[in-house]
């Protein structure tokens, strides 16, 4: 039965994931496309800027300021939204459409419920985290960008295991309270405070507290340049891990609605 619910689940994601990941992989090509002339004019009007602007607004990533402003701000918005508003309807919307007793009705384990969900929400980060790749490889090849694939490659890990983490968050809060909006909401103030925070805090001479936000362990350690750093990984990935179990615990003890 474990099978039959997984292949429904991604049968479920596969189009929004596919679409998410055409439209993200997409926005690199157009985003390289209107910049690939101006790259030397952007790094004349930089050159000024402190070190912690430049770093803002991605002046400094390797690769220029297309790049920076790819990876800092509209994929990984994309990505982690997309994530929390999966992750908050994946368990929760069943009980907000009244399909969670006919669900249950089934011998599956409530166990084997957030364990289909959670990997089928994987497979379509996954899948949107690839075709990302993909799109952004050729629109740096075609463009002359001088992307090193190394560094693409590493990006894109460092973002799809925030988008996990953001979306495992998302997943514990509908599992415990079974109110998907309660639980996206909350994952994406979560999302949006943390990104704030990282962003700011440095710009205020306090980026040691900035320490204390995901989106630090997604872009601090500079993965474009220097690849993939395994302790940030491991960061998001036990707070993943966590929240996971969270929703194990929560959706067990509950009275389900539905």
């Amino acid at each position: 039965m474990f099978a039959e619910l997984f292949g429904h689940e991604v049968k479920e994601r596969r189009w929004s994931a596919l679409a998410l990941g055409i439209v993200i992989g997409g926005m690199g090509v157009f985003i390289f496309a209107i910049t690939a002339g101006m790259s030397n004019a952007i790094a004349d009007l930089t050159n000024g800027f402190p070190p912690q602007v430049t770093a803002f607004i991605g002046g400094g990533s390797a690769g220029g300021y297309a790049v920076g402003e790819l990876f800092n701000l509209i994929v990984p918005a994309a990505m982690v939204g997309y994530a929390v508003v999966v992750g908050g309807s994946t368990i929760a919307g069943e009980e907000d459409t009244g399909t969670m007793s006919i669900l249950t009705a089934q011998p599956v384990t409530r166990s084997s419920i957030v364990t289909s969900k959670a990997l089928a929400l994987l497979a379509a980060l996954i899948g949107s985290a690839i075709l990302l790749w993909a799109g952004v490889a050729i629109a740096s090849a075609s463009y002359d960008i001088g992307l090193d694939l190394a560094g693409l490659t590493a990006i894109c890990v460092h973002l799809l295991f925030l988008a996990i983490m953001f979306g495992a968050v998302a997943v514990a809060v509908g599992a415990v309270s079974g109110n998907p909006g309660l639980a996206s909401g909350i994952a994406g103030g979560l999302a949006v405070a943390a990104y704030v925070a990282n962003a700011m805090l440095p710009l205020a001479n306090l980026a040691d507290w900035a320490k204390l936000s995901p989106w630090f362990y997604f872009a601090g350690s500079n993965p474009l340049t220097n690849g993939i750093d395994g302790w940030h990984i491991l960061v998001l990935a036990v707070i993943a891990a966590v929240a996971v179990a969270v929703a194990y615990v929560g959706f067990a003890r509950r009275d389900l609605k539905g």
